[in-house]
Protein backbone atom coordinates (compact mmCIF):
# COMPACT_ATOMS: atom_id res chain seq x y z
CA UNK A 1 0.00 0.00 0.00
CA UNK A 2 1.48 3.53 -1.17
CA UNK A 3 1.12 6.79 1.17
CA UNK A 4 -0.44 9.99 -0.59
CA UNK A 5 0.71 13.17 0.22
CA UNK A 6 -0.92 16.48 -0.58
CA UNK A 7 1.22 18.90 -2.33
CA UNK A 8 0.96 22.69 -3.68
CA UNK A 9 1.82 22.86 -7.56
CA UNK A 10 4.67 25.56 -7.96
CA UNK A 11 4.95 25.08 -11.77
CA UNK A 12 2.78 23.85 -14.54
CA UNK A 13 3.54 19.86 -15.04
CA UNK A 14 2.80 17.35 -17.98
CA UNK A 15 2.20 14.87 -16.02
CA UNK A 16 0.12 16.27 -12.60
CA UNK A 17 -1.46 19.21 -12.98
CA UNK A 18 -1.09 23.21 -13.33
CA UNK A 19 0.58 25.72 -10.91
CA UNK A 20 -1.50 26.39 -7.84
CA UNK A 21 -3.48 22.90 -7.97
CA UNK A 22 -3.65 20.77 -5.00
CA UNK A 23 -2.60 16.88 -5.72
CA UNK A 24 -2.26 13.37 -3.77
CA UNK A 25 0.86 12.03 -5.20
CA UNK A 26 2.87 9.40 -3.40
CA UNK A 27 5.71 10.14 -1.12
CA UNK A 28 8.66 8.92 -2.52
CA UNK A 29 7.59 11.17 -6.21
CA UNK A 30 6.52 14.12 -3.92
CA UNK A 31 10.11 14.01 -1.75
CA UNK A 32 13.11 12.57 -4.78
CA UNK A 33 11.66 14.33 -7.58
CA UNK A 34 8.98 17.13 -6.96
CA UNK A 35 10.13 19.07 -3.82
CA UNK A 36 14.16 19.12 -4.86
CA UNK A 37 13.43 20.00 -8.49
CA UNK A 38 11.20 22.92 -7.11
CA UNK A 39 7.98 22.11 -8.89
CA UNK A 40 6.20 21.49 -5.87
CA UNK A 41 5.75 22.36 -2.10
CA UNK A 42 4.11 20.23 0.80
CA UNK A 43 0.22 21.70 1.32
CA UNK A 44 0.04 22.69 5.00
CA UNK A 45 -3.02 24.38 6.55
CA UNK A 46 -1.48 27.70 6.29
CA UNK A 47 -0.23 27.58 2.40
CA UNK A 48 -3.42 26.21 1.52
CA UNK A 49 -5.34 29.30 3.53
CA UNK A 50 -2.65 31.88 1.89
CA UNK A 51 -3.11 29.95 -2.00
CA UNK A 52 -6.65 30.72 -1.63
CA UNK A 53 -6.23 34.25 -0.53
CA UNK A 54 -4.71 34.63 -3.82
CA UNK A 55 -7.20 33.11 -5.46
CA UNK A 56 -9.78 35.21 -4.12
CA UNK A 57 -7.64 37.94 -5.00
CA UNK A 58 -6.95 36.93 -8.75
CA UNK A 59 -10.92 36.45 -9.11
CA UNK A 60 -11.92 39.75 -7.39
CA UNK A 61 -9.12 41.71 -9.97
CA UNK A 62 -10.40 39.81 -12.95
CA UNK A 63 -14.11 41.33 -12.05
CA UNK A 64 -12.81 44.62 -12.04
CA UNK A 65 -10.74 43.99 -15.09
CA UNK A 66 -14.41 43.22 -16.52
CA UNK A 67 -15.83 46.29 -15.30
CA UNK A 68 -13.57 48.55 -16.63
CA UNK A 69 -13.50 46.49 -20.13
CA UNK A 70 -17.17 47.38 -20.19
CA UNK A 71 -17.40 50.33 -19.65
CA UNK A 72 -14.23 50.93 -22.09
CA UNK A 73 -16.75 48.83 -24.82
CA UNK A 74 -19.51 51.47 -24.23
CA UNK A 75 -17.87 54.51 -24.77
CA UNK A 76 -16.19 52.79 -27.92
CA UNK A 77 -19.27 51.54 -29.12
CA UNK A 78 -20.74 54.99 -29.07
CA UNK A 79 -18.90 56.23 -31.49
CA UNK A 80 -19.72 55.81 -35.08
CA UNK A 81 -16.56 57.26 -36.52
CA UNK A 82 -13.33 58.49 -36.45
CA UNK A 83 -11.80 61.37 -38.86
CA UNK A 84 -8.06 62.34 -39.40
CA UNK A 85 -6.97 64.91 -41.30
CA UNK A 86 -3.95 64.19 -43.80
CA UNK A 87 -2.08 66.82 -46.42
CA UNK A 88 -2.92 65.15 -49.40
CA UNK A 89 -1.44 64.94 -53.07
CA UNK A 90 -2.41 64.02 -55.94
CA UNK A 91 -5.06 61.37 -56.69
CA UNK A 92 -5.76 61.84 -53.08
CA UNK A 93 -2.97 60.19 -51.84
CA UNK A 94 -1.60 61.16 -48.48
CA UNK A 95 1.60 62.03 -47.39
CA UNK A 96 2.71 59.01 -45.05
CA UNK A 97 0.45 56.26 -43.90
CA UNK A 98 -1.92 55.96 -41.21
CA UNK A 99 -0.62 53.53 -38.92
CA UNK A 100 -1.94 52.61 -35.02
CA UNK A 101 -0.17 55.38 -33.07
CA UNK A 102 -2.38 58.10 -34.90
CA UNK A 103 -5.62 56.09 -33.96
CA UNK A 104 -4.16 55.82 -30.37
CA UNK A 105 -3.08 59.48 -30.50
CA UNK A 106 -7.12 60.34 -31.64
CA UNK A 107 -8.66 58.37 -28.78
CA UNK A 108 -5.82 59.24 -26.15
CA UNK A 109 -6.96 62.69 -27.02
CA UNK A 110 -10.33 63.23 -27.67
CA UNK A 111 -11.83 60.44 -25.79
CA UNK A 112 -8.93 60.14 -23.20
CA UNK A 113 -9.06 56.15 -23.58
CA UNK A 114 -5.73 54.49 -23.85
CA UNK A 115 -5.29 52.12 -26.49
CA UNK A 116 -2.34 49.46 -26.65
CA UNK A 117 -1.01 48.86 -30.64
CA UNK A 118 -1.87 44.93 -30.46
CA UNK A 119 -5.71 46.22 -30.25
CA UNK A 120 -5.74 47.86 -32.77
CA UNK A 121 -6.23 46.71 -36.70
CA UNK A 122 -6.12 48.65 -39.40
CA UNK A 123 -6.00 48.20 -43.51
CA UNK A 124 -2.60 49.54 -45.46
CA UNK A 125 -4.04 53.04 -45.68
CA UNK A 126 -1.97 55.56 -47.92
CA UNK A 127 -5.24 57.54 -49.51
CA UNK A 128 -8.21 59.78 -48.13
CA UNK A 129 -11.53 57.66 -47.95
CA UNK A 130 -13.28 55.72 -45.59
CA UNK A 131 -12.02 52.72 -44.06
CA UNK A 132 -13.01 49.54 -41.50
CA UNK A 133 -10.97 49.74 -38.35
CA UNK A 134 -11.09 47.12 -35.57
CA UNK A 135 -10.32 47.12 -32.10
CA UNK A 136 -9.96 43.99 -30.22
CA UNK A 137 -10.84 44.77 -26.72
CA UNK A 138 -10.54 40.58 -25.34
CA UNK A 139 -9.95 37.55 -27.38
CA UNK A 140 -13.63 37.06 -28.39
CA UNK A 141 -15.28 40.99 -28.03
CA UNK A 142 -14.44 42.99 -31.34
CA UNK A 143 -15.53 46.41 -32.38
CA UNK A 144 -16.04 48.00 -35.66
CA UNK A 145 -15.29 51.63 -36.52
CA UNK A 146 -15.77 53.64 -39.57
CA UNK A 147 -12.30 55.59 -39.83
CA UNK A 148 -12.14 58.69 -42.53
CA UNK A 149 -9.16 60.44 -43.67
CA UNK A 150 -9.73 63.71 -45.22
CA UNK A 151 -7.81 66.16 -46.32
CA UNK A 152 -6.42 69.19 -45.17
CA UNK A 153 -5.57 71.55 -48.21
CA UNK A 154 -9.42 71.26 -49.94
Amino acid sequence: MTKKIKIILIKDSVNIGQKGNIVNVSYGYAFNYLIPNNIASIATKKRIKHLNMFKDIEKEQKKENEIIINRIEETITNIQKISIYRKTGKNKMIFGNIKEKDVIHYFLNNIGIQLNKKQINLPNINQSGSFNLKIQMIQNIEIKIALNILPTNI
